[in-house]
């Protein structure tokens, strides 16, 4: 059998499983992977014949001493572990390498990130752009104001093209089209339309019109959301939105610096401000507002693309205030000396 480097192996298993992937979870695979290959790089471990049992647990302690999340050096552990047991059903490896690598055990508020933009804050950011002659209807307003009210992953909005917006009805079709490059999360189960109200809507169209780029994809269509090379990758919106959610846009800076010689300002480097938000924490916010006002959470999880269990476990994070005021409207008013049936309430409501 051939002794593959480190970087070889990881190589043989993203082609030999890629077409059974989208393109994005091949690059959520290298990038988890590359971890275990700077691990082995720093402890001179360059071939597959180098990997023991020793050394391959060990990557537990290399993870445990870095800034990653619990949650994340879970998953890097489960995706190590996964290529090792490819290696072995190729015969690359000893059988039973992987048992190696012990994934930790996450109590349940690790498993539940709290990563949420507040819907307080949700709202001053999307009020701050309706009311800025200078950003309203730019593409970062446009963005926030989607995932804002839809509560869509970034896999959905890069998905969109023109042809998916009617302006006249105010309504978005999220497709699947997995052989043209854009992949939506759970496939062709989570197609939909969703309905926004007029002044995302607003804000969307004045994009159209006034900003975006004339730009086609390499498919030879016309995304909503353009860079200047076309279809904008899931990095790509991902760092538009930190920008868009940046607190020196519409604020002085709570970290003591200036816009004008702050380097977070940069593209590149927004992600790097302790206060701007990435997608996920804006989708949170936007199902927990949702759910807030009191749409049933079937409808919501239909129109975020997910379900119910999922939403409840993962997405929804009302404060105790707001979670109050959900239950308030139905217990606010009932006695039980006046209610012993729910017909009995009903009517109450009905008065």
């Amino acid at each position: 059998m051939p002794d593959y480097s480190i970087q070889e192996a990881q190589d043989q298993f993203i082609t030999r499983n890629e077409p059974s992937w989208n393109g994005e979870t091949a690059r959520t695979y290298r990038k988890y992977l590359n971890t275990f290959c700077k691990y082995t790089t720093q402890e001179n471990i360059r071939h597959l014949s180098d990997l023991n049992r020793w050394n391959v647990g060990q990557y537990t302690n290399y993870l445990l001493k870095t800034d990653y999340a619990r949650a994340t050096i879970q998953s890097k552990q489960k995706q190590a572990r996964r290529w090792i047991k490819w290696l072995e059903s190729q015969g690359l490896v000893e059988v039973g390498l992987h048992l190696a690598i012990n994934p930790i055990t996450l109590d349940d508020e690790e498993q539940t990130s709290s990563d949420i933009l507040p819907p307080n804050q949700l709202e001053q950011y999307l009020s701050f752009y309706r009311n800025s002659a200078k950003w309203r209807g730019t593409r970062r307003h446009a963005l926030i104001e989607v995932i804002g009210h839809t509560g869509a992953r970034r896999s959905g909005i890069r998905a969109l093209d023109i042809t998916d917006w009617n302006s006249e009805d105010r309504t978005l079709k999220l497709l699947n089209r997995e052989k043209q490059g854009t992949r939506i999360k759970n496939g062709d189960i989570h197609e939909r339309k969703v309905v926004i109200s007029q002044a995302p809507a607003e804000a969307l169209q004045m994009y159209i019109d006034r900003e975006r780029y004339q730009k086609h994809d390499n498919q030879g269509r016309e995304p909503i959301l353009t860079s200047q090379q076309g279809r904008p990758t899931k990095s790509t919106m991902t760092n538009w939105l930190y920008q868009a959610t940046l607190p020196c846009v519409m604020k002085e800076c709570p970290h003591g610096k200036e816009r004008r010689n702050c380097k977070w300002t940069e593209q590149t480097d927004s992600s790097k401000c302790p206060s701007s938000e990435s997608p996920h924490p804006v989708r949170r916010g936007s199902i927990t507002w949702q759910l807030n006002i009191g749409r049933d959470p079937r409808d919501v999880a239909a129109r975020a693309g997910t379900t119910v269990e999922v939403l409840k476990r993962y997405y929804d994070k009302p404060d105790l205030d707001a979670e109050l005021r959900r239950r308030i409207t139905e217990f606010d008013e009932i006695d039980i000396c006046k209610h012993s049936d729910p017909s009995d309430v009903n009517k109450d409501l009905e008065q």
